[in-house]
């Protein structure tokens, strides 16, 4: 009895140590791809030293000679912190996830692979670059050359049991290109939902679903729309018409769409004079977070006084400030919902479909093969069919298809002027520099030191021409059709607002012409809105704290909305308790 006490004492011991011998290898493993935090480091094609310092938040700062120098450093900081989370975003943008995780994520490659914005962005780097290609080929090479210095890979590639693939200029354009879908709907599946619900409803139910507004609007030009009246029983009975099963349940629910805001106050309104700006960004939450913090300094005949001394928020992958501060200026952004993509009807000519109508006759359809590498398996080979006016995305019956026009897809929709943000000494040459960048379409809110505020929709807009009806497929018969960009001047704005104060939250901003001209992809209710709003009028005279608070007080009110679909979900299912778990975590 004894010896077999032994024995298993023996064996649990020998067993404890391995598995502190397999902890201990495994730790020894994952610190080899931590970054490099002190010393000194030789990084090839610097003109001068560069230091990086970082704070007891770890925001890095970079002192550079110039700009290329600093995009350099940047590249090298971003790749030992941030490599995996650069990869996913190239990979996302170009549908090459499965490439990394199998067949997993093929369907999801397929979806968007089929708008090929790699080979777009390799036809067009030139445009996107623009003359900023020497700071894009300095920051490749340093994001190559911080891969290179971790002593092991990142970690989730010793997961995965794959290897880190070089770093490009083409791949920091698909990082752009990665938030044009985080922030747009690339399937167009809005519009085509209601196009398709009003086929299928009595036109008082479907404006009872379309109607853009309520009560709660606060645009900043035009008045709130009000609440649609409710038909009654003798224009609209729905006891009438056909209703789900009862207790019946649907595959799949919409999930929470995240919310952000931005306002800003003039110095009219401000203690010491200067505008104070505030944004926060409600995207989704990741591991890590999207953004990473930063502070870059360097001499720049194109700065006031020569120094650009720029902190705030950038994205892995791009070598720019994406929101923040130069000390003259502030800016944030939110997301617009200005519809920037339309279907186009195609009649077939053919059986086989290889020819459809055009206005002045037919035209051969254009097929490219997409093949998607995929991780233990063999490529799968994607046919993308592309007519003039974009890829077939959606099928109608045999003789009908759907095409789509995204923003995206065409030149000139991306490029990297939003980083000249970082040279503008006041307001207007902020916005100057905004008016020329290329982004998801964004409501920019911007101020500056001497107490001048603006609002401007911040990106390349489509110019439609004809009869263009966004609420069905255009048809060729219309004559719509998209003439490249309009002119920055016809960028809706508001500069220097009588009552010092600019305010989004999502929600529609605009009305009458303007509003035709943005369109509308599904404005966020405005509740946030006039909530921020009616608190920046509320006291004459604000401070940064006024202004956190505000922002606290609209995070809780989209939290609270979370909160209560989460909830309602977990009660749907039934026996969730994950679900309820994170319900409760989400309660404000």
């Amino acid at each position: 009895m004894r010896k077999a006490l032994r024995v298993t004492g023996w064996l649990l011991m020998s067993v404890l140590v391995l598995v502190l011998v397999a902890l201990m290898v495994a730790l020894w493993f994952v610190r080899g791809s931590l970054p490099q935090l002190d010393g000194d480091r030789a990084l090839p094609g610097l003109s001068a030293q560069v230091q990086v310092q970082r704070d007891a938040l770890g925001v890095a700062t970079v002192d550079a000679a110039n700009e290329a120098d600093a995009a350099r450093a940047l590249g090298f900081v971003h790749a030992q912190e941030r490599y995996f989370e650069m990869d996913l975003l190239r990979r996302s943008a170009a549908g090459e996830l499965s490439a990394l995780f199998g067949p997993i994520a093929i369907e999801r490659d397929k979806v968007v692979r089929v708008h090929r914005l790699r080979a777009r962005a390799d036809d067009s780097l030139a445009t996107v670059a623009g003359n900023r290609l020497p700071v894009l080929e300095a920051y490749r090479d340093g994001v190559n050359a911080g891969l290179a210095a971790l002593q092991r890979k990142p970690w989730p590639y010793l997961l995965l049991q794959a290897e880190p693939e070089p770093w490009t200029v083409t791949d920091t354009a698909l990082v752009g290109y990665a938030m044009f879908f985080d922030l747009q709907d690339e399937t167009n599946s809005r519009e085509l939902a209601l196009w398709r619900i009003r086929d299928a409803v009595p036109p008082a139910l479907y404006a009872l679903v379309a109607m853009d507004g309520s009560e709660w609007d606060a645009p900043l030009v035009g008045p709130a729309r009000g609440n649609v009246a409710l038909p009654g029983p003798e224009t609209l009975d729905l006891r009438t018409l056909p209703v789900p099963e009862a207790n019946g349940d649907y595959d799949v629910s919409e999930p929470a769409a995240p919310g952000s805001n931005n306002f800003a106050v003039s110095g009219q309104r401000t203690a010491d004079g200067r505008a104070i700006v505030a944004d926060d960004m409600h995207l989704g939450l990741r591991a890590p977070n999207i953004w990473f913090r930063a502070r870059l300094r360097y001499a720049d005949a194109r700065a006031p006084a020569g120094k650009v001394d720029v902190s705030g928020f950038t994205l892995p992958g791009i070598p720019a400030v994406i929101v923040g501060s130069n000390g003259h200026v502030a800016w944030g952004f939110t997301n617009s919902y200005g519809d920037w993509l339309d279907f186009y009807r195609v009649d077939w000519a053919d059986q086989a479909r290889t020819r459809y109508r055009v206005a002045d006759g037919q035209q051969a359809l254009q097929v490219t093969s997409e093949w998607i590498r995929v991780k233990g398996g063999a490529p799968v080979e994607l046919k993308v069919r592309e007519t003039r006016w974009g890829p077939i995305t959606a099928e109608l019956d045999a003789g009908t298809s759907l095409a789509l026009r995204w923003t995206a897809q065409l030149p000139g929709s991306l490029n990297f002027g939003l980083a000249d943000l970082a040279f503008a000494g006041n307001l207007d040459e902020g916005l100057a520099a905004a008016d020329l960048a290329g982004i998801p379409a964004q409501n920019l809110v911007i101020g500056d030191g001497t107490g001048r505020i603006g609002w401007r929709l911040t990106a390349q807009l489509p110019e439609r021409a004809g009869q263009c009806d966004a609420s069905a497929p255009l048809a060729v018969a219309s004559g719509c059709r998209w003439n490249g960009w309009l002119p920055a001047i016809e960028n809706p704005g508001l500069v220097d607002p009588a009552d010092g104060i600019l305010w989004t939250a999502n929600n529609r901003t605009l009305d009458g012409e303007a509003l035709r001209l943005v369109g509308d992809a599904g404005y966020a209710n405005g509740a946030r809105a006039r909530q921020i709003r009616d608190a920046l009028l509320a006291k004459d005279k604000l401070t940064e704290s006024d202004l956190l608070a505000i922002q606290l007080d609209d995070r809780a009110l989209f939290l609270s909305r979370w909160h209560q679909a989460l909830m309602d979900e977990a009660a749907r299912s039934g026996t969730s308790a994950e679900l309820k778990a994170l319900a409760e975590a989400a309660r404000p």
